[in-house]
């Protein structure tokens, strides 16, 4: 399985505990290939949500050509390290731009 940052994979982030969030869902990769390719048995990546709240700190990634159905958000703030095994299917690459803004959005808040 390989592993590359950008990618859109549809991953299972099993039960929430609180505000997490679980279950089946699209989950962009922000682990660059040197991380995903270590050894680490792990990949760094941030959940999708279709619902709009509205929040700044949420990017906003369109249906067209990332292999989504409709317009989704990266949550930054849930991002997490995962099993690969919890990855299930490629789904598509979000854009340049979306990736940037991301990892944007970490650095600011860590």
């Amino acid at each position: 399985m390989r592993l590359s940052q950008g990618d859109i994979w549809f991953a299972d982030f099993g039960e929430p505990v609180g505000a997490e969030q679980g279950f089946p869902r699209p989950a962009l990769v922000l682990s660059n290939g040197r991380y995903n390719a270590a050894g680490f048995k792990l990949v760094i990546v941030a959940p999708l949500t279709t619902r709009d709240r509205g929040w700044s700190h949420h990017v906003e990634v369109p249906p067209q050509s990332t292999g989504l159905h409709k317009t989704s958000w990266v949550m930054p703030q849930q991002a997490r390290a995962i099993s690969p095994l919890r990855m299930e299917c490629r789904l598509g690459r979000a854009p340049r731009t979306v990736v940037h803004e991301v990892l944007d959005l970490l650095e600011r808040m860590f």
